[in-house]
């Protein structure tokens, strides 16, 4: 009662200073899709609907439409609210899609990124430039360079685009050299080929993390309102908080 009291007091203040009142109910700025575990370096992010790239920082929540992306000699590690950890190298750049419904989508621009799944449900996909990759119950490496560059350290991946699709388990790994080629048939990994970068990435307590990221993720709501006076339009925002 006292949440919708205040809802209201604010609802006639506008009006009165306003005019009519016109309302919305949506996400300013799309929902949770994520929360900051690691940041080394020069890492940074570009909101949805913003021009530049502000500095990011542990703890930080990103937004469907966010853009994150690492410089020369930078890593950032991220949880998502899907149940997955997604660890950045250098000179990457991935934005958090709006599309992903059933699965959360993950767009690589360029650069290269490390998943691991934090419990069996957990689902993404990785789409890139040339091909989309299907994470289930997986740690993987997927590289967007001159070419795409997939390899399956546990679990499998599917990684398709339109001329074809191939699977891959854990130790394989397969390129696709452009978008207009298809995924290449699975190779065994030679010792050579595993890589380590991320072990360089080390994240304590991820369970106060996973804490942190499910209550933002049940509790954010917001309101939008929209009051016109001698056809002019204001907009404003009420954020209600779940107790």
């Amino acid at each position: 009662m006292k949440l919708m009291s205040k809802i209201l007091g604010v609802l006639l203040v506008s009006v009165f200073l306003w005019g009519t009142l016109g309302l919305d109910y949506v996400q300013a700025r799309g929902s949770v899709g994520a929360i900051v575990v690691h940041v080394k370096g020069k890492v940074k992010v570009k909101r949805d609907g913003t021009r530049r790239f502000k500095k990011l920082k542990v703890n930080d929540l990103l937004f469907t439409g966010d853009q994150v992306r690492t410089w020369k000699r930078a890593t950032a590690s991220i949880i998502l609210k899907g149940g997955a950890e997604v660890r950045l190298n250098q000179k990457s750049k991935f934005e958090i899609s709006k599309k992903g419904k059933l699965r959360q989508i993950i767009e690589l621009g360029f650069g290269q990124l490390w998943t691991r799944m934090l419990h069996k449900m957990a689902k993404i996909n990785v789409k890139t430039p040339t091909a989309v990759c299907a994470i289930r119950g997986t740690e993987a490496d997927i590289e967007e360079r001159d070419m795409l560059t997939v390899k399956v350290y546990e679990g499998h991946v599917d990684v398709s685009n339109a001329n074809g699709t191939q699977s891959l388990k854990a130790g394989q790994m397969s390129t696709v050299a452009g978008a207009g080629a298809a995924p290449a048939a699975p190779s065994e990994m030679g010792a050579g080929d595993k890589g380590d970068w991320q072990e360089g990435i080390k994240v304590e307590d991820i369970g106060k993390y996973l804490d942190s990221l499910n209550s933002e993720v049940s509790k954010e709501r917001k309101l939008k309102l929209k009051i016109q006076k001698n056809g002019k339009t204001k907009e404003i925002e009420i954020k209600l908080k779940k107790k």
